[in-house]
């Protein structure tokens, strides 16, 4: 094996592997752009439509559905411009944006996490219901896009006025994306079916479980009935937090994408608020 293989890599030029490695880059970025949208599910199942198609067509001596499904695998980028054209436009819109790359500092993760403490409390003592959904890897914005997109720093005072009852807003969830930035409201999640949920939970309790079922997101919950704030999270609820068993919670799970020697620095002192 290696007798073969080794010939071959004396064949290879400079730029032979400054070509792979900037066509790995390109392909890494486009998929970085598509993730958390729906492009990904469909080209799944045009996929394993036109091949299965083409498999039984090969099998069975279909000259004409054989014909047909190369045709339209000769038209293939003529045809997922077609389908994508909203996703290939958000996406090259992306591409300028340097926030994309950009990680909030643990400084900026303590003060989001401060501003939706505050926020839960405020509106559990009001016994007003909320859901505060932020993003971790995984992304969310097919979930924004069918929410109503504000796209403002997530501030007590903009967080409680958007799920006062008389806000427009009041209905779903928000969306905080990774970079703190509030990108939407009113996000509808999907409703999970687990046992998980018990009895008494209500729809809130149901749409945080299917939320974190799909995706690696946070979820704060306030009931409205018990005025009570919860979070889940991987599937599990963790009910009735009180202020510095939500900090401590939602610091753990945001502090996992910072650098272990940047945690150990700089862990911060939970105190009530």
């Amino acid at each position: 094996m290696i007798d073969q293989i080794l010939p071959f890599l004396a064949t290879l030029h400079p730029s032979d592997i400054i070509d792979v490695i900037l066509l790995t880059f390109v392909i890494y970025r486009a998929l970085l752009l598509i993730r958390g949208t729906r492009t990904i599910p469909i080209l799944i199942g045009l996929t394993v439509l036109l091949g299965g198609t083409y498999l039984l067509a090969t099998l069975f001596n279909l000259d004409a559905i054989g014909w047909l499904v190369e045709n339209l695998v000769s038209s293939s980028v003529v045809i997922l411009v077609i389908l994508f054209q909203a996703d290939i436009r958000n996406a090259l819109a992306q591409v300028g944006l340097t926030t994309m790359l950009r990680e909030l500092t643990l400084a900026e993760k303590k003060g989001l996490i401060d501003e939706i403490t505050i926020a839960a409390f405020n509106l559990a003592q009001r016994r007003i219901g909320a859901l505060f959904v932020v993003e971790r890897e995984t992304g969310l914005r097919n979930y924004i896009e069918r929410g109503k997109v504000i796209s403002a720093t997530p501030t007590v005072e903009l967080l409680e006025a958007i799920f006062h009852n008389t806000s427009p807003l009041h209905d779903g969830a928000v969306i905080i994306n990774k970079e703190g930035r509030l990108e939407a409201a009113k996000c509808i999640l999907p409703l999970s079916a687990s046992t998980e949920a018990k009895s008494y939970m209500g729809t809130r309790h149901r749409a945080a479980l299917g939320m974190t079922e799909e995706t690696d997101a946070v979820v704060i919950i306030v009931s409205e009935e018990r005025g009570q704030v919860s979070l889940a999270y991987r599937g599990t609820i963790q009910e009735n937090l009180d202020r510095v068993a939500l900090r401590r919670k939602i610091t753990e799970i945001l502090q996992s994408s910072v650098a272990k020697n940047a945690i150990a620095e700089a862990t911060p002192q939970i105190q009530t608020a």
